[in-house]
């Protein structure tokens, strides 16, 4: 199974993930390395339930960055 998640946050050592269904999925920070960062936004393989191997997905990261930054941008100007 293969699924884009992205790091909602780090707690203690667990990289607590969320995908597009709102599903959270708690995994070791370390399998992602220097990339554990909240935000990222990973393709996960799994197998048996478990991770196997990531992609760090730096393009979508991004864009999901720009689009936050310009929607801070907004509400900003409406104040």
């Amino acid at each position: 199974m293969i699924k884009k998640l992205q790091i909602d946050r780090i707690e203690g050592k667990l990289a607590v993930m969320t995908d597009d269904d709102e599903g959270i999925f708690n995994i070791p920070a370390d399998f992602f390395g220097e990339n554990a960062v909240e935000g990222n936004i990973f393709e996960v393989v799994f197998e048996n339930g478990k991770p196997v191997r990531a992609t760090f997905l730096s393009e979508e990261t991004e864009a999901g960055r720009r689009k936050i930054k310009e929607l801070m941008a907004k509400l900003r100007k409406k104040k």
